[in-house]
């Protein structure tokens, strides 16, 4: 029933689309978070990552789908989320973010409609339009929002990740097992 309920919101080309993707590729700030950026008064950064969002992740792995992150900004805390879901790939400080998803898709031998990919902002749009399957969560832009096969209904941090990784998971047949298993 569940996998039947993340179905129904999609297209048939959306779950196409997903059906095809060997790679899961994602901005940080304003998607596996809410964009926020805390310092304190020693300037130390805090950021908050959902855990709906990392708990997917191991799944999503566990199915044979690339995982990482690909995000413009440079933190310690995004390293340490990244190993602490065991990414393939954690790549910051990244200025020209489709540059490095072309390297990424030749390195790992993928076609581009192959990788789904999620962001937020402009810095986003060349890889949003490059991919397979595109997304943006809830809270991007407007005019981000018209470049994607998919808004999520999640903002950034609260849960778009795993609303695209339920698709994915859903459209590979492979979800309603996830799901049986851990009931």
């Amino acid at each position: 029933m569940a996998v039947n309920e993340v179905l129904a919101k999609y297209s048939k080309d959306q779950i196409k689309k997903a059906s095809q993707v060997k790679a899961l590729f994602f901005d940080v700030d304003g998607v596996l978070t809410d964009g926020g950026i805390i310092y304190d008064d020693t300037g130390v950064e805090t950021k908050c990552f959902n855990v709906k969002d990392g708990y997917i992740i191991s799944h999503l792995k566990q199915a044979g789908i690339l995982v990482g992150i690909i995000t413009g900004r440079e933190s310690k805390i995004v390293s340490n989320r990244a190993a602490e879901l065991k990414l393939d790939f954690c790549h910051q400080g990244i200025s020209d973010k489709h540059a490095v998803f072309e390297k990424l898709v030749e390195y790992y031998k993928l076609k581009r409609k192959q990788v789904a990919y999620i962001g937020d902002d402009l810095n986003d749009v060349k890889t949003l339009r490059a991919c397979g399957l595109s997304a943006c969560p809830a809270d991007a832009v407007s005019y981000i929002a018209t470049q994607v096969d998919i808004v999520t209904q999640a903002r950034g941090g609260k849960g778009a990740v795993r609303e695209v990784s339920d698709l994915i998971l859903a459209a590979k047949g492979v979800l309603d097992k996830i799901i049986k298993s851990s009931l």
